[in-house]
C-alpha cells in the first residue's frame, strides 16, 4: 500500500473510531464515515471489506491504543495500577463501552477473538507484575473475574448521573487486592512479587484510621 493509501486507510479508521464512539454500531452509516474521512464511500469496501470489518479495525486500533497507554507507564505498582484505571475510565467514556469492554454474547467470532487477545495478553501483565513463584492457575482465574468485576462495576458507574470517580477507583482497587489476598490464602505456594508486597503494605496502611494523642 503507498502513503496515499495508508493516509486513507487510517483517515477512515479515525472517522470510524469518532463515530463508533458517538452512536451504536446500527446507527452509523458508511457514508457518513466516508464523508467525515474525506473519501469515497466505495473505499470503505476497498480498504476493508465493508462496515464490520472498518469496526474490527477501529476496534483494534482502540485496544492498541490503550494498551500502549498502559506500557507507557512508569513508577510503584500502586502508582500504575491507580493510573491504568484512570486511563481506563478514560477510554470508556470517550468510546463507550462496546469497544473496550467484553463483547456480548453471540457477538462476532472475529470480534471476541480480538478480544479476548487483548484480555489475555493485560491478563499475562498482570500475572507478571502479581506472581513470582507458584502455579498461575488459580491466580489467573481469580484475575480473569476481578476484570469482569471491573466492568461490571464500571458499566453501572457509567449510569449514575453525577459518577464519582474516586468512590469507583477505590472500590475496583480494594476488591483487586482483596482478590489477590484470597488466592493466596486458598493456594499458598504462590509467592507474590514484592512489587505487590509494597502494594499491599501502602494500601494497608492507607486505610488505617489516624490515632489521636491522649491528652
Amino acid at each position: 500500500m503507498n502513503r496515499r493509501g495508508r493516509q486513507s486507510r487510517a483517515a477512515l479508521v479515525d472517522a470510524g473510531r469518532a463515530a463508533f464512539s458517538a452512536k451504536r454500531y446500527e446507527e452509523v452509516s458508511i457514508a457518513e464515515i466516508a464523508a467525515a474521512a474525506g473519501a469515497a464511500v466505495g473505499s470503505i469496501g476497498y480498504h476493508f471489506g465493508g462496515k464490520h470489518e472498518l469496526y474490527l479495525a477501529v476496534h483494534e486500533a482502540v485496544l492498541e491504543d490503550f494498551w500502549d497507554r498502559l506500557q507507557a507507564l512508569r513508577g510503584p505498582a500502586m502508582e500504575r495500577l491507580t493510573q491504568g484505571f484512570d486511563i481506563y475510565l478514560d477510554f470508556v467514556q470517550q468510546h463507550g463501552t462496546a469497544l473496550i469492554m467484553t463483547p456480548r454474547a453471540g457477538a462476532d467470532e472475529r470480534l471476541l477473538a480480538q478480544h479476548e487477545r487483548h484480555r489475555d495478553r493485560l491478563v499475562t501483565a498482570l500475572l507478571t507484575e502479581i506472581v513470582s513463584t507458584g502455579e498461575g492457575s488459580t491466580v489467573h482465574i481469580a484475575i480473569d473475574g476481578w476484570l469482569a468485576f471491573v466492568e461490571g462495576a464500571t458499566a453501572r458507574w457509567l449510569t449514575e448521573g453525577d459518577p464519582d470517580r474516586e468512590r469507583l477507583r477505590a472500590l475496583v482497587l480494594a476488591a483487586g487486592f482483596a482478590t489477590i489476598q484470597t488466592t493466596l490464602a486458598l493456594d499458598p505456594s504462590i509467592t507474590m512479587t514484592s512489587r505487590v508486597i509494597a502494594a499491599l503494605l501502602d494500601l494497608s496502611n492507607a486505610a488505617q484510621p489516624t490515632r489521636k494523642e491522649n491528652t
